[in-house]
């Protein structure tokens, strides 16, 4: 079995250290330079600064997201350099606070860190709930005007992934909770309710993979994901008409790869991706291999988290296995 060079936390600290780095006073990690903020990937970042315990700034990030919910629980769906720059909200994006939160507590074993936010994570789920519509699907977003009526397969399991870490967190501090079932299921994901205004989604490579995080998929869809995405020796495309690898989604794949029991294919992509870090040791977004060019122009955070989540479940780096979590 082909498996990727051992990796430790000594490898990747330049990509945590380009992380922590683009972390504004206030807690919030940008994308980049360029000051764009959104919350899901902001907790992805968190996710990675967990697995290093860099509990100062992962505490300043936690705080950013609650202190930016609103009364229903939910944030912004975007902002630069911490101003709102798009004025709707979506479900999954201050849902996704309990991964990192999970993730925290598996490694320190604190359950008063999360006894302490429980009330703020509770509003924060049922701000998530309300927008399951009367059979079980999740609007994309609201504005002032009322719900989107979209459903995307990868915004929905990502709030399936989120429901599951909240139910944990809730077991962890002693409260009760109830939705013991999947927001989601193998048969729900196939509805044709997730093309999107009509357009057919699995175009996208997040649609094929995240599923499997979930634990939705069979031994078809990682052939079929196999197939349309990975470009041998570079990694996992992100649209598939697109000459395009980019490396979150490949890391993410690896992550869902690694639940599926996808050992191998796991560590070769893997293998691809490191390749292409750059000499200051950070991952760059992506690369057009048609063009032999990295684009865009950029190295994103949370890129560079998504690379260290797929080494710490490849690799363990927390040295606590039990702290791999999707």
């Amino acid at each position: 079995m082909l498996l990727s060079k051992k990796m430790n936390k000594k490898d990747l600290e330049s990509a945590k250290d380009w992380i922590i780095s683009n972390q504004s006073s206030n807690g919030s990690i940008y994308w980049d330079e360029k000051g764009k903020c959104d919350a899901w990937d902001h907790c992805e970042c968190l996710i990675a600064l967990a697995i290093f315990e860099e509990w100062t700034v992962f505490d300043k990030g936690i705080d950013w997201i609650l202190n930016n919910i609103n009364d229903e629980g939910l944030i912004y769906s975007e902002f630069n350099f911490n101003k709102p720059s798009k004025v709707f909200w979506e479900p999954h994006h201050a849902a996704y606070i309990f991964l990192p939160l999970l993730q925290r507590y598996l490694i320190d074993g604190k359950k008063e860190y999360l006894e302490k936010k429980i009330k703020e994570l509770r509003k924060i789920y049922h701000g998530m709930k309300s927008f399951q519509d009367s059979n079980g699907y999740f609007y994309w977003a609201k504005n002032s005007e009322g719900y989107a009526d979209n459903s995307l397969i990868t915004a929905s399991c990502s709030i399936e992934l989120s429901r599951r870490a909240y139910k944990y967190i809730s077991e962890i501090v002693g409260q009760n909770f109830v939705d013991t079932e999947d927001f989601l299921s193998r048969e729900k994901l196939a509805s044709k309710k997730f093309n999107r205004d009509g357009i057919d989604r699995s175009r996208f490579s997040m649609d094929s993979y995240y599923p499997l995080l979930c634990g939705y998929g069979v031994q078809k869809d990682i052939t079929t994901l196999l197939q349309n995405f990975y470009i041998e020796g570079l990694g996992i495309k992100c649209v598939i008409e697109e000459p395009w690898v980019t490396l979150a989604e490949s890391s993410e794949c690896v992550i869902a790869l690694l639940k599926a029991g996808e050992k191998e294919a796991a560590h070769q992509i893997f293998n691809d991706i490191v390749k292409l870090k750059n000499k200051n040791g950070v991952f760059p977004t992506g690369y057009q291999y048609e063009l032999d060019l990295f684009w865009p122009d950029e190295n994103s955070t949370w890129t560079n988290a998504a690379v260290i989540m797929a080494a710490d479940c490849l690799f363990d780096l927390t040295g606590k296995e039990k702290a791999i979590l999707i």
